[in-house]
């Protein structure tokens, strides 16, 4: 996390909107500890650290739902741009970071975002873990979606592929160009063999990578809508339960309910 932007930007924007004042924030391992008017919150997008009992307020980090890419792919759900979702292919496969720092923050990501583009809830799974670098997971919502993930870690310094692509009765809607899997970025600039690429494109946030941004657009939601906290937090043990029958299913290779 890059402390000499991250935190100077979110405790700007949180004035300049009045979501909250006398804002602290510390950056810890796998958390943000936020505290500030509306009492003391720990924004945890490392979901290995959801199960601990710590000081404050626990609220999951799902900074993806922030993403104008997913934005705009549940509004073509909701809109009904495409009807009846029958299917959502998934690949995230990236090397490893810090907010994509073990399976299960990848399974938790792509479960929740799941949920929020489809309006459904995961409660079947079935995942075949290949060590703790990769695993192919079939999934199922309460509305009879059916979720193919392939989800693992790729080499240092390699092109991340994140693909998210429904499959209804009316058509199919993607999150990336058609036969595109690699990450596109708003400005390509070509010198010879050499590309370089710029990946700004929150004008009040210039210079955070797009996960900071997204994190910061994430808590300021959630600070300017407190009420929203309960949901979020049922969220995330949902989320480690879903973790948990993963775990389940790789070890006894059967399809697995969420919370059996």
């Amino acid at each position: 996390m890059d402390e000499g932007y991250f935190i100077p930007y979110l405790k700007e924007l949180a004035a300049k909107y009045s979501v909250a004042d006398d804002l602290n924030v510390t950056l810890d391992r796998g958390r943000i500890i936020i505290d500030c008017s509306k009492g003391k919150l720990a924004f945890v997008y490392d979901f290995a650290l959801l199960k601990e009992g710590r000081e404050g307020c626990t609220v999951p980090l799902l900074h993806w739902r922030s993403k104008r890419r997913s934005v705009e792919l549940r509004n073509i759900v909701k809109t009904g741009m495409v009807e009846k979702p029958l299917a959502m292919r998934i690949h995230h496969i990236v090397p490893r970071g810090e907010f994509d720092s073990s399976l299960q923050d990848i399974l938790a990501y792509e479960t929740d975002l799941a949920e929020f583009i489809t309006g459904q809830k995961v409660d079947r799974i079935f995942a075949d873990f290949s060590g703790m670098e990769y695993t192919n997971c079939i999934a199922s919502t309460d509305g009879n979606v059916k979720l193919s993930m392939e989800l693992g870690f790729s080499p240092e310094g390699s092109e991340p592929v994140l693909l998210h692509e429904i499959v209804a009765r009316t058509g199919i809607a993607s999150d990336v160009a058609v036969d595109t899997q690699t990450m596109q970025y708003p400005i390509y600039v070509f010198k010879g063999k050499k590309v370089e690429h710029y990946t700004d494109i929150d004008n009040e946030l210039y210079g955070l990578e797009n996960t900071q941004a997204d994190c910061i657009r994430f808590i300021l939601q959630v600070l300017a809508e407190p009420d929203c906290i309960p949901e979020l937090q049922e969220k995330g043990e949902h989320l480690r339960r879903v973790w948990e029958a993963a775990e389940q299913s790789s070890r006894n290779l059967i399809y697995t309910g969420v919370g059996d």
